[in-house]
Parts: structure tokens; sequence; C-alpha cells
């Protein structure tokens, strides 16, 4: 009679143990991003190539974005820069530094593949440079110190598991053409919170 009670609870919890080795786990649902507002803040650095690169070094580029996600795909924006880079100019002076301010719209196109997504964005604006150094090297006259810009870059960026946070790596090419034309390439990695 023992042996019998313990059968009877032995053979349902091995079968229910069995029934759960099969078992196969629930497929996850893939969380979709969160679209609408979003803020982005991004550290890098930046570098001319050119004329620009030989007169001058890269250094940091610090960068603020805020805008509106109209689809899951697309969105529309505004980017606030700050890029500090040392001139490197025949002397007198010598260790001068010169900084842009740049202010642009810009458009993403986003190609979700899972938590990855790959983006394309281009942007129009201006560019202010806080000094006139490179007026030494007739990169800009000296009395020239705004720019357009025209902008075009990519990267990809990774969802994190709070659907709102998302981290990216990103670069971009930029040309500034009162500027004698100058080009500057960069990188940055990014947070980007969508309310």
């Amino acid at each position: 009679m023992r042996t019998r009670s313990l059968r009877a609870l032995l053979c349902p919890a091995l079968a229910a143990a069995l029934a759960c080795a099969h078992a196969r786990p629930a497929a996850a649902e893939p969380r979709a991003s969160a679209t609408g507002p979003y803020a982005e803040a991004g550290l890098g650095a930046a570098g001319f190539i050119g004329a620009g690169g030989r007169h001058s070094r890269p250094g940091p580029a610090f960068a603020l974005r805020g805008g509106v996600d109209l689809f899951s795909w697309f969105s529309l924006g505004a980017r606030l820069e700050l890029q500090s880079h040392q001139a490197d100019v025949p002397p007198p002076p010598e260790g001068e530094y010169f900084q842009l301010q740049l202010a642009a719209a810009d458009a993403r196109l986003g190609f979700p593949v899972g938590r990855f997504a790959l983006f394309a964005d281009g942007g129009l604006g201006f560019a202010h440079i806080s000094t006139n150094i490179l007026a030494k090297v007739d990169l800009l006259d000296p009395s020239e110190s705004w720019s357009p810009l025209l902008s075009a870059g990519g990267g990809l960026e990774y969802q994190l598991q709070n659907r709102h946070y998302a981290l990216g790596l990103a670069g971009q090419w930029m040309v500034l053409s009162s500027f004698s034309g100058m080009q500057s390439v960069g990188g940055r990695a990014y947070l980007r919170y969508t309310y």
C-alpha cells in the first residue's frame, strides 16, 4: 500500500517534469520602440579633411538633438552641436583653438531589424566659427564667421529593454560652403530617449 501511494505521487510529478522539459519557450513578441517626441545627447570627435584638415586638429564634439518620430521609420528634428579644434597655422600666435557652433534641421530614415536599427540622416543649417584664425591660411575671410552647412550621416542604434531608451553609434560628414568648402567628418556615441 505504501508503494502504491508513492507511485501515485511520483507518476504525476514525473509526467509534469517531462512535459516541462519538452515544452518550448513561448516566442517573445518583439518590443516595438517608442515613437513620438525624442531627445538625444551625443559625445564624440570630429576632424576636418582636405585643406581644413591640414590646418586644424581633430577635437571633441558634443551634440543635443530633439524632434519627433512621425513614423517608426521617419523622424524630423533639430540639432545643436559644439566642436573644439586646435588651429595648426604658422605663428604667431601658437596653440590657438577655435570652436564651431552648429544649428541644423535634420531628417532621419530608420530601418529596424529586431532590437537594432540602421539609419541614414541628413541636415541643413548654419555654422558659426569663434575666431578668424583660419584666415591666416585663406580658409575664410577675416570678417567671415557664419556659413551654411550641409550634413549627411548614418549609424546603428540598439533598443534597450525599456522601449523609451536607445544607445547608438553614428558617423557624419559635413560641408561648410562659405569657409572655402571645408569638410568635416565625425563620430559619436549617443543616448536617445523617446517620450
